[in-house]
């Protein structure tokens, strides 16, 4: 016959053993597609030369329905609004598609590289004085089935511009 410290014991260590098994379990895979920001090439672009930045984003998506759907970019600028509206450095663009031949499988995980050089750095002055920007980029997709992924956020880009 158990003592009832003995019984407690017993709880205790079933318990323990649910909470091992919950905390192991990994699913990884939702029908939400996630996007997380590896790596970034740099902090600084400078006004000379052909230099752009480039970010390594990883996706991961359940039902992989993913083939050929565009990355949104966002870009938000410290220089904006410029005093004089007439200008704007900060951008919202959809250019960029994840391939067309990702297959359609499950438990989808990949990488995406996009580099972002030249017109897309969008490297507008809102007054003279306006030289080096801090600039922050936002991406985001969404599957064929309307899921959003997360929204990942740089960190900040110096930019340097022309006045």
């Amino acid at each position: 016959m158990f003592t009832e410290y003995g019984v407690m014991k017993i709880r205790i260590a079933i318990i323990l053993l649910i909470v091992i098994v919950v905390s192991c379990s990994k699913d990884t895979f939702n029908s939400k597609p996630s996007l997380k920001l590896k790596e970034t090439s740099g902090d600084y672009v400078p006004l000379d030369g052909n230099y752009g930045v480039q970010f390594t984003l990883e996706y991961t998506d359940a039902e992989g329905d993913i083939a050929g759907v565009p990355i949104y970019l966002q870009k938000l600028s410290s220089s904006a609004p410029c005093a004089d509206n007439t200008k704007d450095p900060t951008y919202l663009d959809s250019s960029y598609t994840l391939p067309a031949d990702v297959p359609l499988s499950a438990n989808q995980k990949g990488a995406i590289v996009i580099t972002i050089s030249d017109l897309l750095l969008n490297r507008i002055a809102c007054d003279p004085l306006d030289t080096l920007e801090d600039a922050t980029f936002k991406f985001w997709f969404k599957d064929q089935a309307g899921n959003v992924s997360d929204t990942v956020t740089s960190p900040v880009i110096k930019i340097e511009k022309q006045p």
